[in-house]
């Protein structure tokens, strides 16, 4: 049994990591924002920490004594580069100080995203970047995991996507042959308990997929929906020169009613980039694993599907 510390947890892979650590025996200590968080399990092993990334004494209180370190709180919506930067840099840095001076022998295991690969085309993959960048110079210990678009039963955000598919369509940005790999949360929780139960960490950075390895472009994502339904699935073709449009206005927006958007140019870049495959090879020769869940094995599952 490790003590493992865990930023994030509130979020939607945060809480499956919760029960993943607790059912493998470990006992957790979890950031949060407020004593009782909605949507978290109750149990003896699970001590919560109020405070954030902002707050050295809660930083400290989180790590203190623990083998692991999971930093998963991350913003992926704001204004400007200031507000990616004040939470995917600053407090990465702010986590890592407290481990250093607090648990210097703690693995620090980050999960980053493979826009990190890309830190020029959004504020976000920026910030996710130098998050990363920083890590070397100031803790031992440490692995980077970058996913890709991470998708489950309780994941918000891809969820207008599975249901579109349910009914029959599939909104499609830029060309049908762009190309993405996708990860099961299931499969991320796994990799992350499997590296945070790791003595010593190899200092290095991870993709991971679900075992496709030349993952998905649109069209094989409409058909393995269509025979899944039984029946055809259209697509929907969004321009980028569109998407960008709609981004712009959002962010001009967001400035007027001081909301964040989801939707910014730099968030229009990457859901338009033609590349988002990645590999397993890090992750299989640091763990000797890799996942194996794909989407027809879960489609059921998500939001949209079930029993017809």
């Amino acid at each position: 049994m490790s003590r493992i510390a865990l930023t994030g947890t509130t979020g939607f892979i945060g809480r499956s990591l919760v029960r993943g650590l607790l059912a493998r025996g470990h006992e957790v200590r979890a950031l949060v924002r407020q004593n009782r968080p909605d949507g978290l399990v109750e149990d003896d092993r699970l001590t919560l920490v109020t405070g954030d990334l902002h707050s050295p004494p809660a930083l400290q209180q989180l790590v203190a004594d623990s083998d692991a370190v999971i930093h998963l709180a991350g913003a992926i919506r704001g204004r400007s580069r200031e507000d990616f930067q004040r939470i995917n840099t600053d407090g990465t840095r702010a986590l890592a100080q407290a481990v250093a001076h607090t648990a210097a022998d703690a693995h620090f295991v980050h999960v980053s995203s493979l826009a990190a690969s890309k830190p020029e085309l959004s504020w976000y993959a920026g910030s996710k970047r130098e998050g990363e960048d920083l890590l070397p110079g100031i803790v031992r210990h440490w692995s980077v995991l970058r996913p890709p678009a991470v998708y489950g039963p309780e994941d918000p955000a891809l969820a207008p996507v599975w249901r579109a598919l349910a009914r029959g369509w599939l909104p499609v940005i830029g060309s049908p042959h762009n190309r993405f790999s996708l990860v099961y949360v299931d499969d991320v929780v796994e990799a992350l308990c499997r590296l945070a139960a790791m003595p010593r960490s190899s200092q290095r950075i991870a993709t991971i997929h679900d075992g496709r390895s030349n993952g998905y472009d649109w069209r094989a994502l409409a058909e393995l929906a269509a025979a899944e339904r039984g029946g055809k699935v259209r697509t929907i073709t969004v321009p980028p020169t569109l998407l960008r449009a709609i981004a712009a206005v959002n962010l001009r927006l967001s400035r007027f009613y001081h909301q964040p958007p989801v939707l910014v140019p730099g968030k229009a870049r990457e859901l338009a980039h033609h590349d988002w495959v990645c590999n397993n090879d890090a992750l299989g020769e640091i763990l000797g694993w890799t996942p194996g869940i794909e989407v027809p094995q879960v489609l059921q599952t998500l939001p949209g599907w079930g029993p017809h």
